[in-house]
């Protein structure tokens, strides 16, 4: 049992003498800049099993065409929403959602 108690002792000591010695490394610290950035853009060709021009419409180019804003659909947060019951029965008497 001593023994056991001695190697456990010796265990810990070592463990405790290493941390006590461990010293913060001094790094320089710079800023981030995201244009140093190295972007590797890789090319290439997904091979999925199938024809995809099967699929698409005839002279198909996704490169083609005008991307419009308009097409988006947004929410607007103005917008009552009706679930079509009244949801005061399942809230806390006072409830306000923007009080925080």
């Amino acid at each position: 049992m001593k023994y056991r108690n001695y190697i456990v002792a010796t265990v810990l000591f070592a463990f405790a003498a290493t941390f006590v010695n461990a010293k913060s490394v001094n790094r320089l610290e710079e800023e981030f800049d995201i244009n140093k950035v190295i972007f590797i853009e890789d090319d290439q060709d997904w091979e999925l099993g199938f024809d995809t021009a099967k699929y698409l419409p005839e002279n198909f180019d996704p490169y083609s065409g005008a991307f419009s804003l308009k097409a988006i659909n947004y929410i607007d947060d103005c917008d009552e929403i009706d679930l079509g019951f009244e949801t005061a029965g399942y809230l806390p008497a006072g409830f306000d959602p923007y009080i925080q």
